[in-house]
C-alpha cells in the first residue's frame, strides 16, 4: 500500500484532550474506530498518493500561502451519512470565514498540480469516531464550546497501521495574532 498524503491543522493537545475525554464519556460502542486524541485534526485538503512524484512541490506552494493566525470554536456534535447509522461522528466547529480563506489559499496553491483534490465542498470538522459498527447511537451527547488558537498548518503523512496514524512531516507557521 503507497503512502497517503494531507493537509490539515493538527487540534492544540490540551484541547485534543478535553474532546477526547468528552466522547469517552458517551460510551460510543456504535463505531469500529474512535480517533485518539493525538491524532484529531481539520484536513483542509486530502491528497492521497503522490502518484506524480509532486510531494517536494506541494511542500514548497504551502511554504507560499501568507495568512493570519485565527481562533477556532467548536459547535456541537454532528454526523456524515444517515444520522440513524452514520458513518462519521464529529465535532462541528463555528463558522470562520479566516479558517475557509485558509482552505482555499490550500487549494488555489494546489490547483496547477496533477494531483487530484477531494472534489467534496469543504465541510470543517475534527473526526470523533468512524466507521459504523452497529447498535444505539447515545441519546445526550454533548461537547463543550472549546476555543483553540490556530497558528500553523501542516503537510501530513497516513501510517494506518501505526499509532499516532498521522505523522506531520512539514509544518507552516501562520502570521499575526488571533
Amino acid at each position: 500500500m503507497s503512502t497517503h498524503y494531507f493537509i490539515g491543522i493538527r487540534i492544540p493537545q490540551q484541547i485534543a484532550q478535553q474532546i477526547g475525554q468528552a466522547r469517552d464519556s458517551w460510551n460510543l460502542s456504535t463505531h469500529k474506530r474512535l480517533t485518539p486524541p493525538g491524532d484529531m485534526h481539520i484536513t483542509l485538503v486530502f491528497i492521497g498518493e503522490d502518484r506524480f512524484d509532486e510531494l517536494q512541490e506541494i511542500a514548497e506552494r504551502l511554504g507560499k500561502i501568507d495568512q493570519a493566525s485565527f481562533r477556532l470554536k467548536l459547535a456541537g456534535v454532528k454526523t456524515f451519512g444517515n444520522p440513524e447509522t452514520p458513518r462519521i461522528i464529529y465535532a462541528a466547529l463555528a463558522d470562520c470565514p479566516k479558517l475557509m480563506g485558509l482552505q482555499r489559499a490550500v487549494e488555489q496553491q494546489l490547483e496547477p498540480l496533477a494531483l487530484a483534490t477531494d472534489p467534496k465542498p469543504f465541510v470543517p470538522h475534527i473526526t470523533l469516531a468512524s466507521r459504523w459498527r452497529g447498535g444505539s447511537l447515545p441519546e445526550n451527547w454533548m461537547l463543550e464550546d472549546l476555543e483553540f488558537r490556530v497558528d500553523s498548518f501542516s503537510l501530513f503523512e497516513i501510517h494506518p497501521q501505526k499509532t499516532p496514524r498521522y505523522r506531520e512531516i512539514q509544518t507552516y507557521s501562520l502570521k499575526g495574532d488571533a
